[in-house]
């Protein structure tokens, strides 16, 4: 008889158990809700308006003091596979000086494939740039890269804007066919 009421309690036990775990999980699963994200990020490439592919400053806008150093990332967005590049750029050579180009990792090789032609006078930049070719590859596979990076020093309190001068920017393919470029996002550089 001690058996009958051991297993009576037994599953009077589990039965209660099952209970709560049942309403435990109900009540977890109707207080948990879905986070909500608000993506506006104004420096992501989907939130600048580019019809791709594209090449654009990445941040589109600085904020600097005098005799600051800043960076600016010249970068393209879903960009085809390319094996060269000529990218100018125009500036405000009252505001801003080149300090020195750093190749980013679209043309990444073994060595830095660059050649800067700096202009100062009329406030153009001009920056060349190759993919080396290895065993496996003339060209590099494209996509949304930095491919390099402007550090400027600011000389003069006043704006300064990054444009493409866009009928001498220009990359090719391993053919040295043109690779398509459809838009072009602009910059701006505030010295206060």
């Amino acid at each position: 008889m001690s058996t009958s009421s051991n297993s009576i309690s037994i599953f009077s036990y589990i039965r209660i158990s099952i209970r709560y775990i049942v309403l435990s999980s109900l009540i977890l699963i109707l207080s948990c809700e879905e986070a909500e994200y608000e993506l506006d990020n104004p420096y992501d490439p989907a939130n600048m308006d580019l019809d791709p592919p594209a090449l654009f400053f990445h941040p589109p806008e600085i904020n600097a003091t005098m005799n600051d150093t800043i960076s600016v990332e010249l970068y393209g967005l879903e960009l085809g596979p390319a094996a060269a590049a000529q990218l100018r750029i125009r500036y405000e050579y009252e505001a801003l000086e080149v300090d020195y180009v750093e190749a980013g990792p679209f043309f990444t090789g073994d060595n830095d494939p660059i050649e800067i032609v700096d202009e100062p006078s009329d406030g153009t930049l001009d920056i060349f740039i190759y993919y080396l070719p290895d065993m496996n590859s003339d060209q590099n596979e494209g996509g949304t890269w930095s491919i390099a990076t402007v550090h400027f020093i600011t000389k003069q309190i006043r704006g300064s804007a990054l444009e493409w001068v866009q009928d001498s920017t220009r990359l090719r393919d391993e053919n040295n066919l043109p690779v398509n470029i459809k838009d072009f996002g602009d910059g701006w550089v505030n010295v206060e």
